[in-house]
């Protein structure tokens, strides 16, 4: 299972988060268009950042309204230094209806080249046309967004953090819940995480939900040391996480497809357990000759019939990062297998 995980998404476990404000939505369509976050105080340039005086004596100079120096000090420091090539950021639109997720792409902030006195915008009606729209700040970090979504379909965990009112909020303590929205099967550290999306709205019955749990665990290997730990949020709907050595929540995960996949909808769209866990299965048996699959039980068919019902019960949804990882693996696999084929042919012919 080592080839299927190198197609699994592997989260640095050093990589930092931050929640950049768009004042008020107004620069979050400019932010996601051209790819970039920024930070104001426009007088404190970049070279400004090297100065032997310590910053905040020079905000104190360049702006002497300020009543928080050290404020607005600590923000663009951390803005400029602290901000790190492949951290994650989160930007909210108007009324924080969506929250855009992306990776910082630079190693250090640049400056845009645009008039240092735009950012005051009614002393310099002059070029309110030229400029509307457009955001003033000059300080800027290239970003990739990578995903959008909806505030109320986040854990509800990162509202705290969406409705802070820093322009620069360190998201570190917020991590375990930004990588789920980022997403539902992944590695970090030496840990993978495999979620189910529990999408039954009405009341869940306990009994379906233990069994479904209990039959869901027996197809771990009972060889595996490590324990399994689980998170549960199923708040009609909600989420099943299962956490643990990469090995087993990896045979979890690729046994259930092959039991449940085809019955149950990725997006609306059935998984077509016989193309992919078909062949990845298949694939196996010729490496091994007949061998059972290790690490995985071979579940009795009133287990699988019970996890089948359960499934359909709960509308249990796959995560969706597993059909990705999963459709790259066989495709790899396909690359693999066919390339001794094509020498063959190629030996033939001359």
């Amino acid at each position: 299972m080592e080839e299927l995980a190198k197609h699994i998404p592997n989260i640095p476990i050093d990589r930092g988060y931050w929640f950049v404000r768009t004042n008020s939505g107004e620069y979050y369509d400019h932010f996601v268009h051209d790819g970039f976050i920024g930070i104001g105080w426009n007088q404190i340039e970049l070279k400004h950042l090297h100065d032997h005086r310590p910053l905040e004596d020079i905000v104190r100079e360049k702006y002497k309204n300020e009543n928080r120096p050290k404020y607005v000090a600590n923000q663009i420091k951390a803005f400029c230094h602290d901000i790190k090539k492949g951290d994650v950021v989160l930007i909210p639109s108007n009324k924080s209806a969506y929250i855009h997720f992306g990776i910082i792409q630079d190693e250090t902030p640049y400056e845009e080249n645009i008039p240092i006195e735009i950012e005051d915008m009614d002393e310099h009606s002059e070029w309110f046309f030229e400029y509307e729209g457009v955001c003033p700040y000059r300080k800027r970090r290239k970003v990739k967004w990578i995903k959008v979504v909806r505030r109320d379909h986040l854990d509800p965990q990162l509202y705290r953090l969406i409705y802070s009112q820093h322009t620069i909020s360190k998201a570190d303590g917020y991590a375990e819940y930004i990588d789920k929205a980022l997403f539902d099967f992944y590695i970090k550290g030496d840990k993978c995480h495999f979620i189910l999306h529990v999408r039954k709205k009405d009341h869940i019955k306990a009994h379906h939900f233990i069994s479904f749990m209990s039959d869901l665990f027996a197809l771990a290997d009972s060889h595996f040391d490590d324990e399994i730990d689980i998170k549960i949020n199923v708040q009609s709907p909600g989420a099943i996480e299962l956490i643990g050595y990469i090995p087993a929540i990896i045979m979890i995960a690729v046994a259930l497809v092959g039991i449940i996949g085809g019955r149950v909808k990725f997006f609306g769209i059935e998984f077509d357990t016989p193309g992919i866990v078909g062949r990845l299965l298949e694939w196996q048996k010729l490496k091994q000759q007949g061998q059972t699959q290790e690490g995985v039980n071979e579940p009795t068919d009133e287990q699988k019939e019970r996890l089948i019902m359960n499934a359909e019960n709960l509308e249990i949804q796959l995560p969706g990062q597993l059909q990705k990882s999963l459709q790259a693996y066989v495709e790899s696999l396909s690359k693999q297998t066919s390339l001794p084929v094509e020498a063959k042919d190629e030996k033939k012919e001359e």
